[in-house]
């Protein structure tokens, strides 16, 4: 079965490699361009009318070319070139006019963000359109999205008995006025608030969104409401509910994406796990980190010193608790470093199951396989400290997920294993396994 994904190719990844065992004494580690900021950005600067100018420092996952891949399916044109600077992504938004009918599917990979925000975003055409991703991305609930668009109007049909492809034809309430009310699901993401926030620019009339349940992931729902905010929207939160008045995006000519912050607890597990010396480059502002900052804040608990732009291991740890209610992507490396350090409780992950995998299930299940103990108790992961990891005895399946791949490389790195999910890496860090010496 292929490497590659929906959009690129239809297969998840499912080919095993061996990682050897390596040493390890400094490296520099380039996070990779933040895919919660460029996806979102992209979505924007597409419905602007004009020209905008991303910049980007370092190469683009899967999943942002899956979001591009869906944006010029619809019509956006989408344009590349590499500067001294970087990587910048021009894009020509559609503006007033709209996006153009597709002639094939709108292919999502396997980019949950890029989903959510193209079913959103599609609802705005008369015609039906067709929304699909790769093997792992379809077996993926979005009803929260399906249901919140139901209410307004749109139709949505699943056209197989799994959740994708979907079939939707909009556009919103029927194209009426006054202003209209819906209620979404937050409890399992917030990305079908970040869907309705960006697409509030395409309404025809002003919009009370009611969300239900209790709200996860409130960092990356901000984030699409202060760039929304910064480029032309009102959005505000009412407290009982969001306020979405009509807007037109006005973009600057260029922006600068930030680094992907979840990406430095690998290097803090390859930190731990190596003993050696880390640079880390491309760490974004405090208000680009959404939430990762704990990374950094709780680092001397870890057994990590972290000196400018220098991660060192220190000897001494301690037991503490980590609530991951707005950072649940550190799941999975988190419970290995606390694992070699000080062990500790992490809270606020019940909404990790609805991840690519059942990331609390598949992170004790992973974790296992090199000799790892974690526990679920009372929606808490409960880890040991000061345990000793081991090699695999059989290949170590990764569940078409990313986050569990890199881990999994990661503690191979240091005992050599067999792995399932060859080039998973690549759906948000292309450079991970060059960066190690592995590719």
């Amino acid at each position: 079965m292929s490497e590659q994904r929906g959009g690129l190719g239809e297969k998840s990844f499912t080919t095993g490699h061996t990682i050897p065992h390596i040493s390890l004494d400094c490296v520099d580690y380039f996070l990779p361009p933040s895919k919660s900021h460029m996806i979102r950005m992209l979505a924007i600067a597409s419905i602007h009318d004009g020209t905008t100018n991303l910049l980007v420092r370092g190469k683009l996952g899967l999943d942002i070319e899956s979001m591009i891949s869906c944006l010029i399916t619809l019509g956006v044109g989408i344009e590349r070139v590499t500067t001294d600077d970087g990587l910048v992504i021009t894009v020509d938004g559609v503006g007033k006019n709209g996006f153009t009918k597709p002639n094939s599917e709108v292919n999502c990979g396997n980019s949950g963000t890029a989903l959510r925000i193209i079913l959103g975003l599609v609802a705005s055409l008369k015609e039906q359109v067709t929304v699909s991703g790769d093997d792992s991305l379809s077996i993926r609930d979005n009803n929260s999205m399906l249901e919140s668009l139901s209410q307004s109007g749109v139709y949505t049909e699943k056209i197989s008995d799994i959740n994708l492809p979907v079939t939707i034809r909009g556009p919103w309430f029927d194209g009426q006025k006054n202003e209209q009310n819906i209620s979404v699901d937050c409890s399992k993401s917030s990305q079908p608030l970040t869907s309705w926030m960006i697409a509030s620019a395409l309404f025809p009339c002003d919009v009370k969104l009611y969300p239900t349940g209790k709200m996860v992931s409130n960092q990356h729902y901000q984030l699409t409401q202060n760039l929304c905010n910064n480029f032309g929207a009102n959005i505000t939160n009412q407290g009982e509910y969001f306020s979405l008045p009509k807007w037109s995006p006005k973009l600057a000519t260029q922006h600068l994406i930030p680094g992907d912050a979840s990406m430095a607890g690998f290097a803090i597990l390859l930190t731990k796990l190596h003993n050696c010396q880390t640079r880390i480059h491309n760490w974004p502002a405090s208000k680009d980190t959404l939430g990762n900052d704990m990374l950094q804040i709780m680092s001397s608990a870890m057994g990590i010193k972290w000196l400018g732009d220098k991660i060192v291991n220190d000897e001494l740890f301690e037991y503490a608790i980590y609530d991951l209610t707005d950072c649940n992507d550190l799941i999975t490396p988190l419970s290995a470093i606390l694992a070699l350090s000080g062990g500790g409780k992490i809270n606020g992950i019940s909404h990790t199951i609805y991840k690519e995998s059942n990331r609390i299930e598949k992170t004790i299940e992973v974790l296992g396989c090199f000799g790892i103990k974690v526990k679920f108790e009372n929606n808490s992961l409960l880890i040991d400290g000061q345990q000793s990891p081991n090699a695999p005895t059989s290949p170590v399946n990764c569940y078409n997920d990313h986050r569990l791949y890199m881990t999994a490389v990661l503690l191979a790195s240091k005992f050599g294993g067999d792995l399932i999910g060859r080039g998973l890496h690549s759906v948000a860090d292309m450079d991970f396994l060059q960066r190690l010496g592995l590719e």
